[in-house]
């Protein structure tokens, strides 16, 4: 779909990682929470390999793969000076060097993930299978994945990079892990939908249209997530993350 959003490339796709930098949460790692539970698509435990027993390629493979190289290509071209979409930029500003807590870099990071590149993926690789039929229902499963995977990644984030993330911990906490999931669906639903739209425009101008619209609502919503400032945090989770972090071996990093 040439002019409306990124071209996917095949192919790449490495582990994120790289130099967390003083404050622990730094890009890659912090904006790219939300690809762990992708990865784990291809190969995670039992009652995970259970439910997507009947995974098409495309689910762990296309789909994936596609998904992380856009965010590889927006934290490279950020890192280079480039210009990058709206959403990536908020969220790659704010972890470098904004008083945001470790849940806003997630959610900064997710939203660019999942409102900004994510219905350029899902068009890319078509909305229905090769022998007809939606694949509606094996994007559901996908979010059943990631909505499993919700609570042991607030966990690790508390754990390691920021203990007040620990509020949205579902095992004490089940408002806020209600509400953190019924954030992700939505946003998950609406890229599902702006997919769709991409999709079923009858021509350029058209497709040009939605991709506005996505490019604007993932910017809006990056813009209200790094509103709220707490002067000075940024040195307390500075010092959380250099007592709490393990560094990355070099050879994990790309």
């Amino acid at each position: 779909m040439p002019g409306a959003g990124p071209r996917l490339r095949a192919g790449r796709a490495p582990h994120p990682g790289g130099d967390p930098g003083p404050a622990g949460l730094r890009p890659p790692r912090p904006l790219s929470r939300h690809l762990r539970p992708s990865r784990a698509l291809a190969g995670g435990g039992g009652r995970r390999r259970r439910t997507l027993r009947r995974k098409p390629s495309w689910l762990a493979g296309s789909l994936n793969t596609g998904f992380v190289n856009l965010y590889l290509d927006a934290y490279e071209a950020d890192r280079a000076g480039r210009a990058v979409p709206a959403a990536w930029h908020a969220a790659f500003a704010a972890a470098r060097t904004a008083d945001v807590n470790a849940g806003q870099d997630v959610l900064l990071g997710a939203n660019a993930h999942i409102q900004r590149d994510m219905p350029y993926v899902l068009a890319a690789l078509g909305l229905t299978r090769p022998q007809g039929g939606t694949r509606k229902p094996d994007y559901d499963r996908f979010q059943a994945v990631l909505d499993r995977a919700y609570g042991p990644a607030v966990q690790d984030v508390a754990g390691r990079y920021d203990l007040i993330v620990a509020l949205a911990d579902d095992r004490w906490n089940p408002i806020a892990g209600l509400t953190g999931r019924q954030l992700f669906r939505s946003w998950r639903a609406q890229a599902w939908e702006h997919a769709r739209q991409l999709v079923d425009a009858p021509d350029q101008a058209a497709r040009d249209r939605v991709a506005r619209r996505i490019e604007t609502n993932a910017a809006q919503w990056a813009q209200l997530l790094s509103a709220v400032r707490l002067p000075g945090y940024r040195t307390v989770r500075d010092d959380y993350c250099r007592t709490h972090t393990t560094p990355e071996p070099a050879s994990a990093r790309p």
